[in-house]
């Protein structure tokens, strides 16, 4: 089986086999909720050098508007754990699912459980997995939950990074394969099995680097930044027009 390192010299036709940066964002080209600006410029030269960009995050489409400030470096965002795409370009956006019923969000408050809303996902705050799981089996929902590091992500069932990625990518032609996806923890695994190339930043949960391809030395922004510039921009031309 040919090294990265192999691939990157070789690529395909003179050109690396891959099209499109799907990148997390907290804690992968973001630390404690600050875009890196180190990553947004990376990210820019990868737009200028033929490369499409995705941003692939969890948390809700506002909040995420708020907090990184230069979404144009993205060609297009998949937010809410897969259940929102939304174009920078054109400011397009579109619910991919339907938000979880009001009987889950009721039950919530009856149980006074701090919670974020989204377009759909909603983010539990205080709450194990396990006690949220129990809300929604003693509720009979058809939801699907997660923990991402500070806080349970529940969303209809089938919905994650993997499905909202997929249908962005048939959008705009963009085939899994070609896709180099960057992450650093549990809810990043959907992404890495849609990409062609997967990469753990250096602060990554051992599990997701155990399932990267590459996992960089460097955390966060830092080590996006310096694999954008010193092995994919140095190694050729992305695949495909």
């Amino acid at each position: 089986m040919p090294t990265i390192d192999n691939v990157l010299r070789r690529g395909r036709d003179g050109k690396l086999p891959w099209r499109l940066l799907a990148c997390d964002y907290d804690e992968t080209i973001a630390t404690k909720g600050a875009m890196s600006p180190a990553a947004a410029e990376a990210l820019h030269e990868a737009r200028a050098a033929g490369w499409r960009t995705a941003l692939v995050t969890g948390r809700p489409l506002a909040n995420c508007q708020e907090v990184c400030r230069d979404f144009s470096c993205f060609d297009l965002v998949v937010a809410e754990s897969g259940a929102v795409l939304h174009f920078p370009s054109t400011g397009a956006t579109e619910d991919l699912v339907p938000p979880p019923p009001p009987d889950f969000v009721r039950e919530l408050d009856r149980r006074g459980v701090r919670y974020l809303p989204g377009r759909v996902v909603v983010i539990v705050l205080g709450s194990s997995p396990e006690a949220v799981g129990a809300i929604i089996r003693d509720a009979g929902l058809a939801l699907d939950y997660f923990w991402n590091r500070y806080a349970v992500m529940v969303v209809p069932r089938g919905t994650s990074k993997a499905t909202g990625l997929r249908t962005a990518l048939a959008r705009i032609g963009v085939r899994p394969e070609e896709v180099v996806a960057f992450g650093d923890d549990e809810n990043d695994r959907p992404l890495f099995e849609v990409a062609g190339l997967k990469v753990a930043v250096g602060n990554a949960i051992d599990a997701i680097k155990a399932a990267a391809d590459v996992t960089l030395e460097k955390p966060n922004g830092e080590g996006v930044a310096e694999f954008i510039r010193e092995r994919l921009l140095a190694g050729g031309p992305p695949s495909g027009p």
